[in-house]
């Protein structure tokens, strides 16, 4: 019988960061000796539902990683962060971590890309936005609950297994991906939102591709319902729940979707958060 362990994400960070070897023998003594008696580590997340799909798992063990990093007085660089938080994932065997954790440990908007192979070296492009186009963006952005919470291992190891088995839809829908993200980009940057909704659309067709279970019946009658309020629409994290994220029309405010997802809704527990970017 599995047994949950409240303390694994605090081990593995411990593991990760090169505190506790992972291998061979363990003497307790020595390591509270070396970090001058012990170390104390409490971790709690605010107002965000488990299983949100706003990577909020990855985040917490970054901020962890970089703690212990403060502790033991290094200064660690983004990109060592970005590689113990997944090797800290793979210890956990969630089958995570490969960019979640850049969106809480770098701010601004960026465009993340790697290259092929096991050892993965992420690299991060802050794109720049004139304050005109952040305006715009933050007023149209809008974040919705879907009530479910939904498990990212599962579906990652689908999408990895399609993958790595050569399914042609998944080979192709993930050449698309690349070729979107670039576009979203430069959208971004002319500052045309109305262009980057319609990709945002596409990446979410290509998406269903990858993985028919990034949606259900609740994500497709919530969407249904707003469906003449907004410009575009797509998931946070791997989908099947969690969080929707949508690009409002020109003119429709974000209590016109409250209220909205409320009247069809009711008492489900879908509804719209408050959400800020943070340049």
């Amino acid at each position: 019988m599995a047994c949950y362990n409240s303390f694994a994400l605090h081990k593995a960070a411990l593991i990760a960061c090169g505190i506790i070897p992972q291998h061979g023998s363990v003497n307790l003594q020595d390591i509270l000796r070396r970090l001058g008696g012990g170390i104390y580590i409490s971790t709690r997340v605010c107002n965000v539902p488990k299983g949100s799909g706003l990577g909020t798992s990855s985040i917490l063990e970054g901020a962890a990683v970089k703690a212990i990093g403060e502790f033991l007085g290094e200064d660690w660089s983004d990109s060592v962060l970005y590689q113990r938080v997944l090797n800290l994932e793979q210890i956990m065997s969630t089958g995570g971590g490969w960019q979640d954790q850049v969106g809480g440990l770098t701010p601004g908007v960026k465009y993340i890309t790697t290259k092929p192979g096991m050892k993965q070296e992420i690299k991060v492009e802050h794109i720049e936005l004139d304050e005109a186009t952040k305006a715009e963006l933050q007023e149209r952005f809008a974040l919705i609950y879907t009530g479910q919470r939904r498990l990212a291992r599962n579906l990652l190891r689908y999408v990895v297994g399609g993958y790595i088995g050569g399914r042609p839809e998944s080979i192709e829908a993930l050449e698309e991906m690349k070729h979107l993200a670039v576009l979203m980009r430069y959208e971004l940057e002319q500052g045309r939102i109305d262009e980057f909704a319609k990709l945002l659309n596409r990446h979410w067709e290509v998406s269903k591709k990858l993985d028919a279970g990034s949606t259900n019946t609740c994500i497709d009658q919530i969407f249904e319902s707003c469906e003449d309020l907004i410009d575009g629409k797509f998931i946070s994290g791997s989908g099947e729940g969690g969080f929707l994220q949508v690009i409002l029309k020109k003119g429709v405010t974000k209590e016109h979707l409250r209220r909205r997802l409320r009247n069809v809704f009711q008492d489900s527990g879908v509804d719209m958060w408050e959400s800020e970017f943070l340049w």
